[in-house]
């Protein structure tokens, strides 16, 4: 009879600990599944944020001034992100872009008005790799 008790104790423990270690696994595979949904939706923010810093000149009715600081931002860009450059056509559109802005001519400053023709997302990512331009002509 003791050794029955002893028996039924023993499957007891060995149970109670299974059932531990279940909870114990379940609960991290919970908590993994979670910080993986973290950091999905923390990079889908920082490339959201990334993305909404070059939509805004996703208009029909850019200024030259807009123009020369999108230039501005994509130089900046390039050059610290050397492996994932965005292209435009912004120095095509406009020639005298490159240099200082009170160096361009106030006729253009005021008279020229462009507008962005496509927006192009690196596929895996979905980060901007390529913004075009065209001058609207009046």
């Amino acid at each position: 009879m003791e050794n029955a008790v002893k028996a039924l104790t023993i499957a007891g423990g060995i149970l109670i600990a299974l059932m531990i270690l279940g909870a114990l696994l379940l609960m991290f595979n919970n908590l993994s599944t979670y910080q993986n949904q973290k950091d999905a939706s923390a990079k889908t923010s920082q490339i959201t944020e990334f993305n909404n810093q070059f939509m805004a000149y996703d208009k029909q009715d850019l200024t030259l001034m807009d123009l020369k600081s999108l230039y501005n931002k994509v130089s900046s860009h390039n050059k610290k992100n050397p492996e994932e450059k965005i292209q435009t056509n912004v120095e095509s559109v406009y020639p005298g872009i490159t240099q200082e802005f009170k160096t361009i001519r106030e006729e253009d400053k005021q008279n020229k008005v462009f507008k962005c023709i496509k927006i192009e997302y690196e596929n895996p990512q979905g980060k901007i790799s390529k913004l075009l331009f065209e001058e609207v002509k009046p």
